[in-house]
């Protein structure tokens, strides 16, 4: 009887860390220290000490042929972040300004319009090239879009949370 390889099964107590993903996070650490915790995946709840947190999800994943032994890989990337605005909530029913954290994070702003280094859109839309050895990038031809929400109850009873998320597509080719 001839012998079969297989490949090693999953450890299934071991959390799946996409590649690709972790690219991504790295570039991000290198730029900024504002998250506190960054998950792989979207997590039902956040614990507030880990506020703010940054979770990074694959939304998609398209592949078609780019030439006969090729294919390039599209995949929409979703950078949610939520920030912590028990602080900026009271009692008195006065109106506050919790998002403008999140808008700082996000997409903050000089003066003279520019983006701030430190903000998630200048870091994804000025660092294009996030592996050089398998030409991963973030692709620039296709919108970033960034959206901002409240959200009561979505992560655990009773929680308030303040989320925004930066959408983008990174592509790369790929040998079949």
């Amino acid at each position: 009887m001839a012998q079969q390889n297989f490949e090693p099964q999953p450890d299934n107590n071991q959390i799946y860390q996409d590649p690709i993903l972790k690219k991504y996070v790295e570039l991000i650490q290198s730029k900024t220290k504002i998250f506190k915790t960054i998950y792989y995946g979207d997590p039902i709840r956040i614990p507030s000490s880990s506020l703010p947190a940054l979770i990074i999800t694959k939304l998609d994943t398209r592949a078609r042929k780019e030439t006969s032994a090729e294919d390039m890989h599209e995949i929409n990337i979703s950078f949610t972040v939520v920030a912590d605005i028990r602080d900026t909530i009271s009692d008195d029913k006065e109106m506050v300004a919790g998002t403008n954290s999140l808008y700082n994070i996000m997409e903050g702003r000089e003066e003279d319009l520019t983006l701030k280094t430190h903000s998630l859109l200048h870091i994804l839309r000025n660092n294009i090239l996030i592996d050089e050895t398998n030409d991963l990038r973030t692709n620039l031809s296709t919108p970033t879009t960034v959206d901002y929400g409240m959200t009561v109850g979505k992560r655990g009873a009773d929680s308030y949370g303040i989320e925004a998320v930066v959408n983008v597509i990174a592509n790369f080719i790929q040998v079949r």
